[in-house]
């Protein structure tokens, strides 16, 4: 997927999202966009660090399932929220990444789901979605 030509980012962002939802059959899991299928993608990303531990992946196939999974998550998100993808260097990083703009919050989901299957389950998906959605409607009431 790295090498797929895409005529915008938010096109690239929904390629990688719609593999996520064909990648999540091969895990019996049923992907449709929706705020309950942030629990399935917790479940997905279970067993992807458990796999991660054990066949320590390249740099690049890790950076490619962050991706695909972070797209997911983001897409969820904008979906529900609105926002738009863009590339912008991580916060006092030195590297560029996928990044979710809505309501002038950030959100980094690919960040995000590499700490979830690189680090520990402490970083679950479906606890920072609930904190996301609980920020993100709080900002749409100050603006209405």
């Amino acid at each position: 997927m790295a090498n797929e030509a895409h005529d915008s980012i938010e096109t690239m962002a929904s390629s990688y999202a719609q593999r996520a939802v064909e990648l999540g059959r091969e895990f019996d899991a049923a992907l449709d966009f929706s705020e309950n299928s942030i629990m399935e993608l917790e479940t997905i990303l279970d067993q992807c660090a458990h796999h991660v531990r054990s066949d320590r992946p390249s740099d690049d196939d890790l950076a490619e399932l962050c991706k695909t999974w972070g797209c997911y998550l983001g897409e969820v998100v904008r979906r529900r929220f609105g926002g738009e993808w863009s590339i912008e260097t991580y916060p006092g990083k030195q590297f560029a990444t996928l990044t979710l703009s809505i309501a002038g919050n950030k959100m980094y989901p690919s960040i995000k789901v590499h700490r979830r299957i690189s680090q520990s389950a402490e970083d679950n998906v479906w606890t920072f979605y609930k904190m996301v959605k609980q920020r993100l409607e709080a900002t749409q009431q100050r603006i209405q």
